[in-house]
């Protein structure tokens, strides 16, 4: 594994904790000479993200937005940086250049990219590990969410199964590492039809 993405908030939120854990998360992927590729933003946990792995000896690859890019304004530290012109040319430049994904608390932008991600994993497009870090519990509702889209038969049990959740940093990052992905053939399967 060379790249990880890693979605998350521009904003640091209300609970120290965000910060923490996502300190906590850049860290243990740089242990492991992983690279981060992140959403470019110098600001919030994505600047926490970008900092913490530049410390910690990897190269980090920002993929901005241009109508974002001159707001956020890119971290001057980063190896790389692409400017995308759309969301869904930003979401296939992560997809591209990404072997797992990881997803921190966030906002809608975190939850569409997860979504994407998720989508385009049942759909064969790509088949990638994809977490969810749940500090502080801050996902419980969406996999709640997730557990009834099961229960009521609008996602299959072993595509939600694909999804990797933790609320330990290191111990994502192992999952995220370690785990054994499902045969390319098989994603029609993964569907549920």
């Amino acid at each position: 594994m060379k790249n990880i993405s890693i979605f998350c908030g521009a904003h640091e939120g209300k609970n120290p904790e965000y910060a923490s854990a996502a300190k906590s998360i850049a860290k243990s992927i740089a242990k492991k000479g992983i690279n981060i590729v992140f959403g470019g933003g110098n600001v919030g946990l994505m600047k926490i993200i970008s900092d913490t792995a530049l410390d910690n000896g990897v190269k980090v690859l920002g993929i901005s937005l241009k109508s974002l890019h001159a707001l956020e304004l890119a971290n001057p530290r980063l190896d790389e940086i692409v400017v995308s012109e759309t969301l869904l040319d930003r979401k296939d430049e992560f997809m591209s250049r990404s072997d797992a994904f990881i997803v921190l608390p966030g906002g809608v932008g975190s939850l569409d990219e997860l979504a994407e991600i998720m989508a385009s994993n049942q759909l064969g497009i790509i088949n990638k590990p994809v977490g969810i870090l749940n500090t502080e519990g801050y996902y419980d509702y969406l996999l709640k969410w997730f557990n009834k889209a099961v229960d009521e038969g609008f996602i299959s049990p072993s595509n939600l199964q694909e999804l990797l959740v933790s609320d330990s940093p290191e111990e994502l990052v192992e999952m995220i590492i370690n785990h054994q992905r499902p045969s390319d053939d098989n994603w029609t399967e993964r569907l549920g039809l």
